[in-house]
C-alpha cells in the first residue's frame, strides 16, 4: 500500500506495522503527548511526518529515567 508522508497517529501506527517498525498507536500517542515525537495539531488530530518517525526509531528514545525518593518515602520515576 502506498501511504502519504503526513499521517494521523492511527494511520502512522498502521504504516509502522506494515513496514515492520515496532510502534503501537498507544506508544505514538504517548510520545506525541510528552513531546518526544513532534506532531502538528489540527483540531483534535495530531499529524505526524513519517520520515520524522523513522528518524525517531533510528535514534531511539533518549529520555532519561531517574528514580527519586519523594517525601512519602516512595520511589517515583522522573523523565528528564
Amino acid at each position: 500500500m502506498i501511504y502519504p508522508d503526513i499521517l494521523s497517529i492511527a494511520r502512522t501506527a498502521v504504516r509502522c506495522k506494515d513496514e515492520g517498525i515496532p510502534l503501537s498507536e498507544k506508544a505514538l500517542r504517548r510520545f506525541v503527548k510528552n513531546g518526544t515525537l513532534s506532531a502538528v495539531q489540527t483540531g483534535k488530530k495530531a499529524l505526524l511526518y513519517f520520515p520524522n518517525v523513522r528518524e525517531f526509531v533510528k535514534k531511539g528514545n533518549t529520555s532519561t529515567i531517574v528514580q527519586k525518593i519523594d517525601q512519602s518515602g516512595k520511589i517515583r520515576q522522573l523523565r528528564l
